[in-house]
């Protein structure tokens, strides 16, 4: 961990994907919880709060004191390696399980927010409060908080351990995720690398680069992280490490400049399960092709840089995500490929510019802008990229080539 930069809750987890996962067991068991960050600070909202716990935080004292608290509980539990209970600094009963991924904390689930019954004395621990006191204290009303305290749950000892049981789970999915969002963040980087090199290359200045690096090193490498993936049953990582691991092969060891449909397809769905590992929920993906339009010929690497357009600038920007259609049709002597997403679409300015050259360079069209560029230097004007407005989708992107199963019938025809 030494050499890595720190990690941050936030970074490795869907805050949306927490929220619904927080809000419906919180509901279904009908208890308290809050997912903090490592300083104590809550990630998302407050579930199932009791009216006591709510009125405190409403106080910026309050708050404080609730954040040193939390914090303090999670530190503990860290150093301790394993789920607390503990007096809040109010007097309350509450839990707290410790999210640690890779050795380092990166938060906890608490909650509870209860008193323990007495099992010698009939005394109502609700009494032990000094409401005068704490009202002042907390610049609240007395009769606020009076009521507050009069609606605090009197439980038996063992409550506290169904809690625990309940942030164990949300933990340990917490820490699923946060393992998947590693390991995602640690590979796919170099494949974005990489494809950061290939805008506007030829396949000459493409190979060039590519001698550079060391295949073999790279995919022994992965295919290392992906053994000791299955040794602790993590499957979900696994597939992912080999579906980087053959999309990075294909992208490096790819020789043929016009490969066909179904390779492409086969690279392209290697690329979206990456994203869709990644985004989870907020992506879905649907791919949709003849298989007699299969053995067709395509220009390498065209489709990746729509296909990412379309995740990074139309997906991602929206808080519950979106879906991306790809789908292929023969019309007369040319293929059409169609990339769609329900993503935010573009502003006219961008739809004005994105096949300029000159002016892409000043947005994030680049990509696009260079599969446009590569099929009219290949085939002439008469193919390239359409932009167009589809029913149902913010964007499509149209991409025209002439349709052929071997190069040489396009050099014959272009002869005649």
């Amino acid at each position: 961990m030494d050499s890595r930069e720190k990690l941050h809750l936030t970074d490795v987890i869907d805050i949306d994907l927490l929220q619904n996962v927080q809000d419906k067991l919180s509901k279904l068991v009908n208890v308290s919880v809050v997912t903090v960050d490592s300083e104590g600070n809550p990630v998302g909202d407050l579930n199932n709060f009791t009216p006591f716990c709510d009125l405190v935080r409403s106080s910026n004292v309050g708050a404080q004191q609730c954040i040193a608290c939390d914090a303090k509980a999670e530190k503990k539990s860290f150093l301790e390696n394993r789920s607390i209970t503990y007096d809040c600094h109010l007097g309350l009963k509450d839990c707290c399980v410790p999210i640690i991924v890779d050795g380092e904390l990166l938060g906890a689930v608490l909650g509870a927010q209860v008193l323990i019954k007495d099992p010698v004395s009939d005394e109502d621990p609700r009494k032990k409060f000094n409401v005068p006191e704490l009202a002042s204290r907390l610049e609240v009303s007395e009769d606020q908080l009076q009521k507050a305290i009069d609606q605090l749950a009197i439980v038996e000892e063992s409550y506290l351990q169904d809690c625990v049981d309940l942030y164990e789970l949300i933990a340990n999915y917490l820490k699923e995720m946060g393992l998947k969002s590693i390991a995602q963040k640690q590979f796919v980087q170099e494949y974005q690398e990489k494809l950061a090199f290939e805008k506007r290359l030829k396949s000459a200045e493409l190979k060039t680069i590519e001698a550079q690096i060391n295949p073999h090193f790279l995919f022994n490498t992965l295919n290392t992280i992906a053994r000791i993936a299955m040794k602790e049953n993590a499957e979900d990582t696994e597939e992912m490490i080999y579906n980087l691991s053959d999309l990075l092969r294909y992208n490096l060891r790819q020789t043929e400049e016009f490969p066909t449909l179904e390779s492409e397809l086969a690279n392209i769905k290697r690329y979206l399960y990456i994203q869709k590992t990644r985004y989870q929920d907020r992506l879905n993906y649907m791919i949709d092709v003849p298989e007699e339009l299969l053995p067709y010929c395509i220009p390498n690497m065209i489709m990746q840089p729509i296909v990412e357009n379309a995740i990074i600038h139309g997906i991602e920007p929206l808080l519950k995500g979106g879906e991306v259609t790809i789908t292929v049709a023969k019309k007369d002597e040319s293929i059409i490929v169609d990339v769609s997403d329900t993503g935010v679409g573009m502003s006219e300015f961008i739809k004005s510019t994105i096949l300029d050259y000159s002016a892409s360079k000043k947005h994030p069209g680049l990509g696009v802008n260079n599969s446009h560029l590569r099929l009219k230097d290949y085939f002439g004007d008469g193919y390239g990229l359409v932009l167009e407005k589809k029913e149902g989708f913010a964007t499509t992107v149209k991409i025209i080539f002439p349709a052929f199963t071997d190069i040489r019938q396009l050099k014959t025809k272009e002869r005649a």
